[in-house]
């Protein structure tokens, strides 16, 4: 006769093991490694290819990589209550993922780590958003971290400019960071209707379409070696978006969402193993101001929810 007290034990650590913050905290681990490779090779090619031809075939490529998940969903998948909207979302998130390849590009030489500190001011940018477009109530606490946060935006970029003033590839990296911010305020309004994975699927549709005049005009002959490193690159930049928007699936975003920053380790870690480059001491500075208080603003919220939540005891 079985151990019924032991199994029940057994299946309690299983359950512990495989508990939905767990694979989330994995899944965003594994989104956060992708997503380095993927600037790691889209910085290497921007030195024999325009950014714009890079971000065109990532697109195309990423999209090639919907179609199991179109077939398996069938074409219901692609049904959208909101085309104006999901239209919107995409100019944005396209514009802002063009800038950020031009802003770790060859030819504006940010490094990644500079460029993944200044990309985590996107929080900053959808409080400010949130509160002009979908009229959300935003407190002192948050105004006040949002203040902090882009505080620490001036500290990073400023001393790090040419002749005192902000580098070309810092202007990219924060209107990557703003229009990547209006993207994420408009999933929030479309999240209510729309699956994830339709609107990721949408957003590789449409910005392969509005990235092939660019790619046209910057156009160039791959080698073959090149070709490859390009489907590489496209697949970690679609596997990362998909391990992130699984995490945020199985997972609490207020406990995952704080994860999300190490990707500046593992940014810092490749342009030192590889560029022999390491972010100053105004980078790091910059860096803790905007990731405390992105994680002010989290937390505070996530308190919040609860409370709102939780019927208060009795008396």
């Amino acid at each position: 006769m079985p151990d019924t007290e032991s199994e029940s034990v057994k299946e309690s650590l299983n359950g512990s093991r495989l508990s939905g913050n767990a694979k989330g905290a994995l899944f965003m681990i594994v989104s956060g490694f992708a997503f380095t490779i993927f600037a790691v090779l889209a910085k290497v090619l921007s030195a024999e290819h325009s950014p714009a031809f890079l971000a065109f075939w990532r697109s195309f490529f990423a999209l090639l990589l919907s179609v199991p998940f179109i077939i398996g969903g069938g074409w219901a998948l692609l049904r959208v209550t909101k085309p104006g909207l999901v239209l919107v979302r995409s100019v944005f998130g396209t514009f802002g993922f063009l800038l950020s390849l031009f802003a770790i590009s060859d030819a504006y030489g940010l490094p990644l780590s500079q460029f993944n500190a200044i990309s985590f001011s996107r929080a900053l940018f959808v409080t400010i958003l949130a509160a002009i477009v979908l009229r959300e109530a935003v407190g002192s606490h948050r105004w006040g971290a949002v203040i902090v946060g882009f505080i620490g935006v001036l500290i990073m970029v400023l001393p790090g400019g040419d002749a005192g003033g902000v580098s070309i590839g810092t202007w990219l990296a924060l209107g990557s960071a703003a229009s990547l911010a209006g993207a994420i305020v408009l999933v929030k309004s479309l999240a209510a209707t729309h699956k994830p994975i339709t609107l990721l699927i949408w957003a590789n549709i449409l910005s392969t379409v509005f990235l092939l005049p660019f790619a046209w005009l910057h156009w160039s002959a791959p080698s073959l070696e090149d070709w490859g490193l390009i489907g590489f690159m496209s697949v970690c930049a679609f596997g990362g978006q998909y391990c992130y928007i699984k995490a945020m699936s199985v997972g609490d975003a207020s406990f995952l969402s704080p994860m999300d920053y190490l990707r500046l380790p593992m940014a810092a870690a490749a342009d030192w193993l590889l560029f022999r480059l390491l972010p100053g001491l105004y980078v790091w500075l910059g860096a803790a101001l905007i990731v405390g208080s992105t994680l002010y603003i989290a937390v505070r919220e996530a308190r919040r929810r609860g409370l709102s939540r939780d019927p208060k005891p009795p008396l």
